[in-house]
């Protein structure tokens, strides 16, 4: 038996709501596991670089990463997302929660256009 500090209280891998209150932070997914919960079946869990906690990732913000990354979650790492803490609504009430965004791409350059010549050359042979 030991004291309070010995066990692992409030120290879970998994980011959760509370520890966003407010916050919005930008990540890059290192890694996406996946995890079985007993009660809720295999969830994907990300993993981001730099960051020791992970987030499980709900229905949402799944559809939210497919959307802007890929149906796969196998090509979600090394992309760039960003966590906000908000209010949703959930069963009829507010509730904390850790909302998902996928940044808008830069558009992709178009290429240059070729640069011509004012004149046109004379074909005289």
């Amino acid at each position: 038996m030991g004291e309070r500090s010995d066990y692992a209280y409030g120290t879970s891998r998994y980011l959760k709501a509370e520890d966003m209150i407010g916050k919005t932070i930008k990540v890059i997914i290192s890694d996406v596991e996946d995890v079985q919960f007993d009660d809720k079946g295999v969830k994907p869990v990300l993993s981001f670089e730099n960051k020791d906690k992970v987030l499980v990732v709900n229905a949402t913000n799944f559809d939210t990463l497919a959307a802007g990354i890929s149906n796969n979650t196998k090509n979600w790492p090394g992309h760039s997302i960003v966590l906000k803490g908000e209010k949703v609504r959930f069963k009829g009430r507010l509730v904390d929660s850790i909302k998902v965004v996928v940044p808008k791409q830069a558009p992709k350059q178009q290429p240059s256009e070729p640069e011509f010549e004012d004149e046109i050359p004379s074909f005289d042979p």
